[in-house]
């Protein structure tokens, strides 16, 4: 299953895409065997599919090593990274600020696994975006705003010739920011967008271009910060729900309508910012398919600063998510991917200075104790925003490192 994009999202993820810190971005990748620039050994097998239990059961354990590769000189960060196959990604963010100019939006695209790395062209009139989701090596969606100051209106762009020339769809009025999108194998697409101060589901109208509004999520929901649907009706979201102008608390809400109507799911206390979600189907015989999901944040509710928090993940195959054990070194996980079977979350490290990147994966099958372990990551000194595995011989990551020195 293609990542969503998962629909990020301001990333960081309470508050708008960071659009004036100077810094180079790396992109890791892991492989096993088929990118020339990575490796890695698993230790055991992957399973055919998650189970149906509410705890611990997405498949694992996935081991991987992490190398940094080079970008193109004008690429400041990365918000959001999807992988139609194991050597087919797309990557969005933004461009490095100067004097002359502020910063840009900017679609990265690889053929080889995220080895390599090309820009590609845009529209004019976007001002940043935070999301991307390609269902096939053809067709992507990115999302965004137009405005580079925050204010709006939100943005879709489109492409069906794998990023050769992308196009700008007509989005609701009203609309002033689409922050997440997921798109199937299919090459259809749904997102989720601020319209008329609710976030709303938009899908592709009857009208070539044109994305029309469809159910909104409950009214505490600020801001959607994820994506995911496994089919044409199933869906499910992450959301920022403010509390008071510094604090916000995430939530998951559901969908089996495709999003016409949306329906709040019960998280554990505790729980505070929820950044990203995937969910994968499997097949179990005469009683139909399974969805297990996994959601991933952190439990400090501070809209903006350093994060004092713990990660967080839950999982579920039904209506109530679970915690599950994570790292006390992980401060804030903000994106996760589950396409390989076993799920690959990044993040943040705790830290009172720059938070490093962190990668955490899905602990073994079976065992009360298992805990979410952290894995070998490379030198990253800030947060790794995205993740889209397709198996488990490929997985690409994507941030920001002010370490790093850019390709010329």
């Amino acid at each position: 299953m293609p990542a969503r994009g998962a629909s990020t999202r301001p990333r960081t993820r309470l508050g708008p895409p960071s659009r004036g810190r100077r810094g180079a971005l790396v992109v890791c990748v892991a492989a096993l065997g088929t990118a020339a620039a990575c490796s890695s050994t698993p230790t055991g097998t992957h399973a055919s599919g998650p189970s149906s239990s509410t705890s611990s059961t997405l498949a694992g354990p996935w081991h991987g090593t992490l190398v940094t590769s080079s970008l193109p000189g004008p690429v400041q960060s990365l918000q959001a990274v999807s992988c139609a196959t194991a050597v087919r990604c797309w990557a969005v963010g933004s461009t490095v600020a100067t004097a002359a100019a502020p910063s840009g939006p900017v679609v990265v695209a690889s053929a080889d696994g995220g080895a390599n790395w090309r820009p590609q062209r845009l529209p004019s009139g976007i001002g940043f975006l935070t999301d991307i989701a390609c269902g096939t090596v053809r067709t992507c969606t990115a999302v965004g705003q137009a405005g580079g100051a925050g204010v709006g209106p939100g943005v879709v762009v489109t492409t069906t010739d794998g990023g050769t020339s992308w196009t700008s769809q007509a989005v609701p009025t009203g609309t002033t920011d689409v922050t997440a999108v997921s798109c199937r194998a299919n090459g259809r697409c749904s997102a989720l967008g601020t319209v008329a101060g609710r976030v709303t589901t938009l899908t592709p109208g009857a009208t070539a271009g044109a994305w029309v509004a469809g159910g909104a999520l409950p009214t505490a929901a600020s801001v959607a910060t994820s994506l995911v649907c496994t089919d044409g009706r199933h869906c499910w979201a992450t959301a920022s729900d403010t509390t008071d102008p510094s604090h916000a608390v995430g939530s998951i809400d559901a969908s089996t309508d495709g999003g016409t109507t949306w329906v709040p799911q019960t998280v554990p206390p505790g729980t505070g910012a929820l950044n990203g979600v995937d969910c994968v189907t499997a097949t179990t015989g005469a009683n139909g398919n399974s969805v297990t999901c996994a959601a991933v944040g952190t439990s400090s509710t501070v809209l903006n600063g350093t994060r004092t928090g713990r990660g967080v993940v839950l999982t579920s195959s039904g209506a109530t998510w679970t915690s599950e054990p994570v790292p006390t070194t992980v401060a804030d996980l903000l994106d996760v991917s589950c396409g390989a079977g076993p799920c690959v979350a990044v993040g943040a490290t705790v830290g009172t200075a720059a938070q490093a990147g962190v990668v955490v994966l899905t602990p073994a099958t079976g065992g009360s104790a298992a805990v979410w372990r952290r894995a070998a990551s490379v030198a990253v000194a800030l947060p790794l925003t995205g993740v889209s595995c397709v198996s488990l011989a490929a997985c690409t990551v994507v941030g920001e490192s002010v370490s790093a020195r850019l390709a010329a």
